[in-house]
């Protein structure tokens, strides 16, 4: 008696699946496995918990359509953890998601913005740059234990910088990143600013005035970030390098 071998076939996924529900579904594997990583001292792990709760609101908790979901995992993909925000063309953002026209990406951008999931700055020859609204959610809950059991002490010392460029436009979406960064350095004073800069410049390498400039052309609260970072010993060279690539993008 002879047994037949039957072949046993795997079905293609139907070609009614989207990019962008894909995308969706690779998004939140990604947020959730950022949200394991193991606390750190640095910055960029800090940055990385934070975004990846972003992320999971976005896709599971929010009226954002998978257009939307698309472009907020590109904005999680491409965030730099210095100054909060990442600055790809609109261009390669469609390119990147499929999308067949760029007008896709201003659409799902605008929708974002709207449902207060992201700030977008910018434009004209220096290019958009897109920001994730984080919220206090957002934060560690050991973060969130600690505040409850502290009052908030606000440094108002005059801020003594050696810059001569300072941005008066705000950064409200780093608000979350920011405290935790102020909670891991409470020795932090802003008058000693000037003397913290000029250790961040050596840090930075040649040209670190210029590069301090250029991020606090962009706005003045990234370089009180990397302050404030590196006065509690938040930075490596991950993060340095993050500060660099963001002042090139300076024209």
């Amino acid at each position: 008696m002879q047994h037949t071998r039957r072949k046993l076939y795997r079905p293609w996924p139907s070609r009614s699946s989207s990019l962008c529900e894909l995308s969706a579904d690779l998004a939140a594997k990604t947020a959730a496995a950022a949200a394991k990583v193991p606390e750190s001292p640095k910055l960029d792990p800090m940055v990385a918990r934070t975004k990846a709760r972003w992320l999971k609101r976005v896709m599971y908790e929010s009226p954002a359509n998978s257009t939307q979901k698309c472009l907020a995992y590109a904005i999680f993909d491409h965030l730099n953890c210095v100054t909060l925000d990442c600055w790809p063309s609109q261009l390669r953002l469609a390119q990147l998601l499929g999308f067949d026209s760029v007008k896709t990406v201003q659409r799902a951008a605008r929708g974002l913005e709207r449902l207060g999931f992201i700030t977008v700055t910018g434009g004209g020859r220096q290019g958009y740059r897109y920001a994730p609204a984080f919220t206090p959610q957002d934060e560690d809950n050991s973060v969130k234990a600690d505040r409850r059991n502290r009052s908030a002490a606000t440094d108002k010392t005059v801020n003594e910088s050696i810059l001569q460029i300072h941005s008066s436009r705000p950064t409200p979406t780093a608000a979350a990143v920011d405290q935790r960064i102020v909670d891991a350095g409470q020795a932090y004073r802003r008058h000693q600013r000037g003397a913290i800069e000029l250790q961040l410049a050596e840090r930075l390498g040649p040209g670190g005035i210029d590069i301090l400039a250029k991020l606090s052309s962009i706005d003045d609260r990234i370089v009180e970030r990397l302050c404030r970072a590196h006065s509690a010993d938040l930075l490596s060279d991950r993060e340095i390098t993050a500060a660099r690539l963001a002042a090139e993008q300076v024209r």
